[in-house]
């Protein structure tokens, strides 16, 4: 039996995104999983709650995802954000590491996998 504690985390969705976060692995790993759509309504949640992580798409948007997240990173310097990241865009994780931001590279095939391993953290 695991006395591990389950966490509560922020999913910030992309629109054009390619993961499917219809999965029932996010209420199996997270004890609260807050999902919204857009940078606005991420900010309002941001401010007004607290998580353990934050978990962000950017698969498609990468250049705006990475900015939104250094901002986050600046208003809240010790929140644990994690990026979720296309290969294609690999070598712009040196912005995000930088920045203190965790990244995982990958394909839509992986997503289930990144969240047991995010679930882990």
């Amino acid at each position: 039996m695991s006395t591990k504690k389950k966490l509560n985390i922020l999913f910030i969705q992309n629109s054009e995104s390619t993961m499917n976060v219809e999965t029932e692995k996010f209420n199996e790993l997270f004890a609260k999983v807050d999902m919204v759509l857009g940078e606005q309504k991420a900010l309002k949640l941001i401010y007004n709650n607290e998580y353990d992580i934050i978990v962000s798409d950017i698969t498609v948007k990468v250049d705006d995802g990475i900015t939104f997240m250094k901002q986050v990173k600046q208003m809240k310097p010790n929140q644990r954000i994690i990026t979720l990241i296309a290969p294609i865009d690999e070598e712009k994780l040196g912005g995000l590491i930088e920045g203190g931001i965790d990244a995982f590279v990958l394909t839509p095939e992986q997503f289930e996998q990144a969240l047991e391993a995010i679930a882990q953290v």
